[in-house]
């Protein structure tokens, strides 16, 4: 988007570009935080209203996006800056 008011410090949108061999997930728009379980693009979100106001939820953090990533790349880690956790759907 080319609306920085919809892109705050908290909610930058990724992109994954490659690594279909490595068995990434490709074709599919994921939004991560609590409520929204089955990471739905717009979590219920249908205005600029709702993402103008104050957003009550928890995200997670990026580093399980890079643990997911090092871990596809065959890198034995536990952590990955204080995150343990990783994405199934990617």
């Amino acid at each position: 988007s080319a609306s920085s008011a919809f892109h705050l410090s908290r909610n930058y949108p990724l992109l994954l570009i490659g690594g279909r061999k490595l068995g990434f997930k490709h074709g599919q728009y994921l939004k991560y935080g609590q409520g929204n379980n089955k990471h739905q693009a717009t979590a219920g979100i249908s205005s600029d209203a709702g993402w103008r106001g104050e957003m009550n939820f928890s995200e997670l953090p990026t580093a399980n996006l890079y643990l997911t990533m090092l871990h596809k790349l065959g890198v034995e880690t536990k952590s990955f800056a204080g995150s343990t956790e990783t994405l199934s759907e990617v």
